[in-house]
């Protein structure tokens, strides 16, 4: 602005006021009166006061815009270069890439999830087999057990009614007595093969439940993400399109930019031309000292 405000000076100077550093028609002229200094050297052509200011001020137009000859854009300009750089994408996750990461973090824990149920349910299962297998096997032996005991019981009984010999009697009952305690045995398996049956098959009921909820679950993470990603998308979309016009906006100060430099050129080159004009005007000036 103060270069442009200069240059308007100095030309409103060299057009309005050129006229009062030029030597008078004539010297006999009532305007132009003469005067001599201390020393009575040469005669000069007298100034008046408004061609004296008009002297004084392109004088210091002169020296004190002398080599400013530069091309650099000016400082109002520089916002608009600092605007052209590249603006870099915050490192800072948006709420639809967290809840983006979120979801499919949700979405991979079900599945994995769904596959340690099944895991567990196929081992629950085959340990559920093989209980019920021994408890088949348990229940058995503890029937033949008791049946075996049972039949030796009643033979003693019978011995006893009928008043058999002591030995036979004593013989049954220790055989009798045996076979109880082989039961008892058996029965205590058949009791420990049912808890365990029972068990592993709560167990499956369990891994049942657990993958039936877990499918639940999946869907449910299936969901979001769909949902999650449709956001993200339309994110995507959107800062797509904020950098568009960002890059658009920043063409557009870098041609303002560039326009600015060129007029700041131009201001330049019309100031070195006026620069030339004062020197020639201040050349003449000195020679009409001389006269």
């Amino acid at each position: 602005m103060k270069l442009s405000i200069a240059a308007g000076l100095v030309l409103a100077l060299a057009t309005t006021e050129t006229y009062a550093f030029a030597p008078s028609q004539t010297h006999s002229s009532a305007q132009t009166a003469l005067f001599a200094e201390e020393n009575n050297n040469n005669f000069l052509p007298k100034i008046n006061s408004k061609a004296a200011a008009s002297f004084v001020a392109a004088s210091f137009l002169a020296f004190s815009t002398v080599g400013v000859t530069t091309t650099a854009i000016p400082t109002f300009v520089e916002p608009a270069h600092a605007a052209s750089k590249v603006v870099e994408a915050p490192k800072k996750l948006a709420k639809e890439e967290k809840e983006y990461n979120s979801a499919a973090s949700n979405l991979d824990l079900s599945k994995k999830t769904l596959k340690a149920y099944e895991k567990l349910s196929s081992d629950a299962k085959a340990a559920d087999k093989k209980a019920q297998s021994a408890l088949d096997t348990a229940s058995k032996n503890a029937a033949s057990a008791k049946k075996s005991y049972n039949a030796v019981n009643d033979k003693l009984n019978a011995a006893k009614s009928q008043k058999m010999p002591t030995s036979a009697i004593k013989e049954l009952s220790a055989d009798a007595a045996s076979l109880k305690e082989v039961s008892k045995g058996k029965d205590k398996i058949l009791a420990d093969a049912q808890k365990t049956a029972a068990s592993t098959d709560k167990e499956v009921k369990s891994a049942d439940t657990g993958i039936k909820e877990s499918k639940k679950a999946l869907k449910k993470a299936e969901k979001s993400i769909k949902k999650a990603d449709k956001k993200l998308k339309a994110y995507q979309k959107k800062v797509k399109k904020q950098l568009k016009e960002e890059e658009k906006k920043i063409k557009s100060l870098e041609s303002q930019a560039s326009k600015l430099k060129a007029m700041k050129e131009k201001e330049t080159k019309e100031l070195a031309s006026k620069q030339k004009s004062i020197e020639s005007e201040l050349k003449t000036l000195e020679a009409l000292k001389k006269l």
